[in-house]
């Protein structure tokens, strides 16, 4: 009797790292076609029951994300708020806003419109970090207060370079609707440091419905980081970054469009590991994000005179996010540690808005919020 092996291939929507399972040799007196001996399944890399760590450069379906929110809905829990094209909001079963930590490189990016319409992951290009890490529920404490739906790190991890060259990866996208990416992520450097250079652009046009119609949802946004490590052994490195990201966005669903995402970013991180003592490792970061973020009915739209805006309108936000975190883990043999630590962090919210084409840049600041969080 004759039998062929079946090859399955999962082409999932989790891009990660791909799992690969060999079938059992076939009997010396069967005939099976060995070209198709490997089961290929694509799947999230779960760590723990409620840990996910993805390489968020790993194609995915159906295109590369073109913000945080978009990769994360590809995870099993995620959903999100759809925003037009670009810039929705992730929802972690059900929870979202405050709820969610979302950080990227041990830093919080908050965005600073009272609507969400530049929530955190409108900054955040995932295709230029190296890591994700998603932690379902309050089950950690150590990334700061607000994490009861769960936590979320986009992280760069260079790694350190044993010999004087460089490394790089690059990446081009066109498709229907006048989207087009592009991404160059580029590191060089010696065994004592490096310097690394991310940069990338995402575009995409209106398009049209089953009938016709133009559905307003064209954006455009582009980031570039740059990141100088000092790193004398494996088990030490102390990290400065600092980047910034403008775009703007058109929506069907909104009376205003976002003419404006700029972004300023600076951190500093310090960590020492595998110390192979009690105290086994020490981690320290800093951080300053800015977010500038314009509202408006007529830069990328005409006023609606039969609308609720029939005039030309904008509004202004901005928020200063500054804060740190210090943490050191204690570790008794293979099987108990223990990490703690502090966390400080303040915000600073402005706001101005007026009638007319760019009035508001002639109004004056109004700083309408301020808090701070501390915690240990």
């Amino acid at each position: 009797m004759k039998r062929n092996a079946l090859c399955l291939g999962l082409a999932s929507i989790l891009a990660s790292a791909p799992v690969f399972a060999t079938l059992p040799a076939p009997a010396p007196d069967t005939d099976v076609d060995t070209r198709f001996d490997t089961v290929v399944v694509t799947a999230a890399a779960q760590t723990s029951p409620l840990t996910f760590e993805i390489d968020p450069k790993t194609p995915r379906q159906p295109v590369p994300a073109s913000d945080g929110a978009d990769y994360l809905k590809t995870i099993p829990g995620f959903s999100a708020i759809r925003n037009g094209g670009t810039n929705g909001d992730p929802v972690l079963r059900g929870m979202f806003g405050s709820r969610l930590k979302l950080l990227t490189n041990d830093s919080e990016m908050l965005g600073a419109c009272p609507m969400r319409m530049d929530n955190p992951m409108s900054y955040v290009s995932p295709e230029t970090y190296d890591k994700l890490i998603v932690i379902k529920g309050p089950q950690t404490v150590i990334w700061g207060p607000g994490s009861s739906a769960g936590t979320v790190r986009f992280e760069r991890d260079t790694e350190r370079f044993e010999q004087a060259g460089w490394r790089g990866y690059a990446g081009l996208l066109a498709g229907s609707w006048g989207r087009n990416d592009q991404v160059v992520d580029a590191s060089g450097g010696a065994p004592e440091g490096y310097v690394r250079m991310t940069a990338n652009r995402s575009a995409q046009d209106d398009y049209e419905d089953g009938d016709g119609h133009r559905v307003p949802s064209r954006w455009m946004k582009w980031n570039a980081d740059v990141e100088a490590g000092w790193t004398p052994d494996t088990d030490t490195r102390l990290v400065a970054t600092i980047g910034a990201g403008d775009g703007e966005a058109r929506y069907a669903g909104r009376g205003m469009d976002g003419s404006q995402f700029k972004r300023q970013s600076g951190v500093l991180r310090f960590e020492k590991v595998r110390m192979g003592r009690v105290l086994d490792a020490i981690e320290a970061s800093v951080f300053s994000n800015y977010a500038d973020h314009v509202m408006d009915n007529y830069s990328l739209r005409d006023p609606d005179p039969n609308g609720a805006m029939p005039m030309p309108m904008a509004s202004n936000v901005d928020r200063r996010t500054t804060g740190g975190r210090f943490a050191t883990t204690w570790r008794w043999g293979d099987s108990f540690s223990l990490i703690t630590g502090l966390d400080q962090q303040s915000n600073t919210h402005r706001a101005r808005n007026a009638p007319g084409r760019d009035v508001y840049k002639t109004k004056p600041w109004i700083a309408d919020a301020r808090f701070s969080s501390a915690g240990a």
